[in-house]
């Protein structure tokens, strides 16, 4: 007997797929747009954004600034299928793939550079990591209230008279 072990959600992405298929086919190939897998983390007072892009030229990749907005825009453009040919397994969909940052007030584009390496997308903007202040602790000044008689403050303490 062959057992034949299903995910749960298999209908869900074989659904998923084939929205994207449909949506393909009807509005066009720049209609489906995709959201680029990313990380943002420092270097020192450097913030360093990094972007998954495999198959994609560096001349299919587009970074732009604007404001304090940061946009990352790739296209993976699809394999010319011959006639005749046929996918028999098709995982590597074209597309558009964006994402945004925003940054801290007062960045320029002079600050970013850009660059792409084995897939990977890298944009450094130097300088753009402030240190923050130190944290420093502020006192509190209160009187409880007391279970009998009158409360008073002594030294940011609260205590009763019959205590004092």
């Amino acid at each position: 007997m062959i057992v034949r072990y299903q995910h749960p959600y298999a209908a869900f992405r074989q659904l998923d797929r084939e929205f994207e298929r449909l949506a393909r086919a009807g509005f066009g190939q720049r209609s489906v747009q995709y959201t680029l897998r990313s990380d943002v983390y420092t270097e020192g007072e450097d913030l360093v954004v990094t972007a998954a892009v495999p198959g994609v030229s560096p001349e299919d990749v587009t970074v732009e600034l604007e404001g304090r907005r940061l946009s990352i825009t790739a296209e993976r453009r699809e394999r010319e299928v011959a006639e005749g040919d046929r996918y028999l397994v098709r995982g590597l969909a074209g597309g558009t793939f964006r994402r945004e940052f925003q940054l801290r007030e007062g960045v320029t584009a002079d600050q970013l550079s850009a660059e792409v390496a084995d897939g990977i997308l890298t944009i450094r903007v130097s300088g753009a990591v402030k240190s923050a202040p130190q944290a420093q602790r502020i006192p509190i000044k209160g009187v409880a209230n007391a279970v009998e008689g009158n409360a008073v403050e002594i030294e940011g303490e609260a205590v009763s008279e019959d205590a004092a």
